[in-house]
């Protein structure tokens, strides 16, 4: 395909309703992500196993709920790494994928934005703030949230399989996928 060929169809797809719909939804739904997510953090003041457990699964039911909401409109990425993965398998292109990142990143520090107002000051805290535990070296957080990563997009493209005849749900699993990395790193990151 030629560059001025590329150049027609990327101006066509700025100038639709659906693409800036699309990119509207990635905004709300990280920004509500991000304001449930984090918001189950909040009056947290002794991590216990019960914790762990009310984060992850706040994390992977918000997950599971907005991709089932929007999922049909935009993908509900929710994530630059799932953005990122479709743009380089050339399931989405370069403006999409520009404009989704922005999206989700301002869609995050609005969540977070909205949290931090909404929260009584004495529960501030970290407010989901992710940190290294202290016997944790850079490389081994590094390790555990590219392979807890890795299972979120490798979950997100096992639902895109146009050969799948399965009737799972793929916001189900997407969402469980989350519980899944939240359960495994939270005592590591």
């Amino acid at each position: 395909m030629s560059i001025k060929t590329r150049l027609k169809a990327l101006k066509e797809e700025l100038v639709t309703f659906s693409f800036w719909k699309s990119v509207r939804c990635e905004f709300l739904v990280t920004l509500i992500y991000v304001f449930i997510g984090c918001g189950s953090l909040t009056h947290i003041r002794q991590p216990s196993n019960d914790t762990f457990l009310k984060v992850a699964l706040t994390f992977g039911l918000a997950e599971a709920t907005l991709m089932q909401c929007v999922g049909h409109i935009s993908g509900a990425h929710m994530n630059p790494a799932i953005t990122m993965a479709l743009l380089a398998t050339g399931k989405i292109g370069v403006a999409r994928t520009v404009c989704y990142i922005l999206a989700q990143g301002l869609g995050a520090i609005a969540g977070a934005g909205i949290l931090y107002g909404a929260t009584p000051n004495k529960y501030h805290g970290g407010l989901g703030v992710t940190f290294i535990k202290d016997d944790v070296k850079p490389a081994q957080a590094f390790a555990v949230e590219f392979m807890v990563t890795f299972v979120l997009v490798f979950t997100y493209f096992a639902n895109l399989e146009p050969k799948r005849v399965d009737m799972g749900s793929r916001s189900l699993s997407v969402g469980l996928s989350v519980v899944l990395g939240h359960l495994f790193a939270v005592c590591i990151t």
